[in-house]
C-alpha cells in the first residue's frame, strides 16, 4: 500500500510538471499568435493605405484624361473650319454662284453637324467608359482587399484549428493517463477491500471481537474542528466481556479502572499479609500455653487466611495476565487501525481527486470538440465565400 501511495505521489508530481510545461507551451503559442495577428493587422493597414493611394491616383488620372478630352473638344468647337470659311468668303464675294456650289455648301454644313454629333456621342461614351473603368478598378481593389482579409482570417482559423487539435490531443492523452491511474487506484481499493475481508474472516475464525472506543473529552473537543475516527481494538471474547463489565468510557478509562482495581487488590493483599503476620505473632506465645481448642481455632483462622490469600493471588495473577494481554492487543490494533485508516483515507482522497479531474477533463474535451466544430463550420463558410469572390473576380476580369 505504501508503494502504491508513493507511486501515486510521483504520478501526481509528474502530472503537475507536465501541466506546467503544457501551460508554458500554450502561453508561448498564444504570444506567437498575438505577434502574428499584430503583424497581419499592420500589413493590412499598410495594404489598405496603398490601395487607397492607388485608387486616388486612378481617379486623378481619370479626371485628368477627362479634362484633356473636354479641352480638346472645346478647341475643336472654337477653331473655325477653313473649308467652310473659304466657302463662306467665296459666297460673299461671288453672291451669284452656281446651283451646284450652293448644294455642296449645304451638304458640307450637314456633314459638319453630323460630325459634331458623333463627336459628342463618342465623348459621352468615352466619359462613361472611364467612369465604369474607375468603378471597376475601385471594385477590384475592394475585392482584392476583402480577399486578403479573408485569407488572413482563413490562416488565423487554420492556426487556431491546429492549436485546438493539439490541445485536444494533449487533453485526450491526459484523460487516458487519468483513466489508467483511476484503474490502478480501483485495483488498490479492491486489494484493500479483500484485505479487510480477510481480516474480518481471521477475526471470526479466532473468536476475537472488535471493541470500539466510545470517545473521550479530547475527542469531543476535536469533533468541533473536524470528523474524528474512533479507535477500535481487537480483543478476545473474555477480554471484551471484562471491558463491557468495566462500564462506559474510552479504553484508556477502562484500563485505568482495571489498574486502580489491581492497585486496590494489591493494597488489600498487603494489608491482609500484615494482619496475618500480626496474628501469627500473637498466636506464637499462645501455642505454648494454649489449649487444644485455641489451637484448633488458630488453625482454622490460618486456613481461612491462607485460602483468602490464595484467592487474592489467583485473582491478581489473572488480572495481570488480562492487563498485559489487553495492552499488547491495544498496541497491535492501534497500529493496524492507523495503517488501515491512512491507506483508506489516501485511497478515498485519490479516488475523489480522480473523479473531479475526470469530470473536468470530460468537460474540457466537450468544450474543445464544440470549438473545433464551430471553427470547422466557420472555415467551410469562409471557404465558400472565398470561392464566390474568386468566381466574381474571374467574371469581372473576363468582362474587362
Amino acid at each position: 500500500m505504501e508503494t502504491s501511495v508513493a507511486g501515486r505521489r510521483r504520478t501526481t508530481t509528474r502530472h503537475s510538471a507536465e501541466d506546467q510545461a503544457l501551460d508554458q507551451i500554450a502561453k508561448e503559442a498564444e504570444a506567437r499568435l498575438a505577434a502574428k495577428r499584430q503583424a497581419r493587422a499592420e500589413a493590412r493597414e499598410i495594404r489598405m493605405r496603398e490601395l487607397e493611394r492607388q485608387q486616388k491616383e486612378a481617379e486623378e488620372n481619370a479626371d485628368r484624361v477627362f479634362d484633356m478630352c473636354t479641352d480638346a473638344n472645346r478647341a475643336m468647337r472654337v477653331t473655325p473650319d477653313p473649308v467652310r470659311a473659304s466657302r463662306l468668303l467665296a459666297g460673299t464675294n461671288n453672291f451669284q454662284s452656281s446651283r451646284r456650289s450652293s448644294e455642296d455648301s449645304l451638304e458640307d454644313a450637314g456633314l459638319g453637324r453630323d460630325l459634331r454629333i458623333e463627336l459628342k456621342e463618342f465623348e459621352e461614351k468615352f466619359r462613361k467608359a472611364m467612369i465604369a473603368n474607375a468603378q471597376l478598378d475601385n471594385e477590384k481593389s475592394s475585392y482584392s482587399y476583402q480577399v486578403d482579409l479573408l485569407k488572413d482570417k482563413l490562416e488565423e482559423l487554420e492556426e487556431m484549428t491546429a492549436q485546438l487539435r493539439r490541445e485536444l490531443r494533449e487533453k485526450n492523452r491526459e484523460a487516458e493517463q487519468s483513466k489508467r491511474l483511476s484503474q490502478r487506484l480501483k485495483e488498490d481499493l479492491d486489494i484493500c477491500r479483500a484485505q479487510l475481508l480477510e481480516r474480518d474472516t481471521l477475526i471470526q475464525e479466532n473468536g476475537l471481537v472488535i471493541v470500539e472506543d466510545e470517545g473521550s473529552e479530547g475527542e469531543e473537543t476535536q469533533k468541533e474542528n473536524g470528523p474524528v475516527v474512533r479507535k477500535r481494538v481487537l480483543v478476545s471474547t473474555e477480554a471484551a466481556e471484562l471491558l463491557q463489565n468495566a462500564g462506559e468510557g474510552s479504553l484508556d478509562v477502562r484500563l485505568r479502572k482495571f489498574a486502580s482495581e489491581k492497585k486496590e487488590q494489591q493494597d488489600e493483599i498487603r494489608h491482609l499479609r500484615l494482619e496475618l503476620e500480626e496474628a501469627r505473632n500473637r498466636m506464637r506465645p499462645e501455642r505454648s500455653s494454649g489449649s487444644v481448642l485455641g489451637l484448633s481455632d488458630s488453625e482454622d483462622a490460618q486456613r481461612e487466611a491462607n485460602k483468602l490469600l490464595a484467592d487474592y493471588k489467583f485473582k491478581l495473577q489473572k488480572a495481570e495476565q488480562d492487563m498485559s494481554t489487553l495492552q499488547a492487543t491495544v498496541a497491535r490494533l492501534e497500529s493496524q487501525v492507523i495503517r488501515y485508516k491512512s491507506a483508506a483515507e489516501a485511497s478515498e482522497k485519490a479516488e475523489d481527486e480522480l473523479k473531479v479531474e475526470k469530470r473536468k477533463l470530460q468537460r474540457e474535451v466537450r468544450e474543445s470538440q464544440g470549438r473545433v466544430e464551430e471553427l470547422e463550420t466557420a472555415n467551410s463558410h469562409l471557404q465558400r465565400r472565398l470561392d464566390k469572390l474568386k468566381n466574381a473576380k474571374s467574371a469581372l476580369l473576363k468582362e474587362l
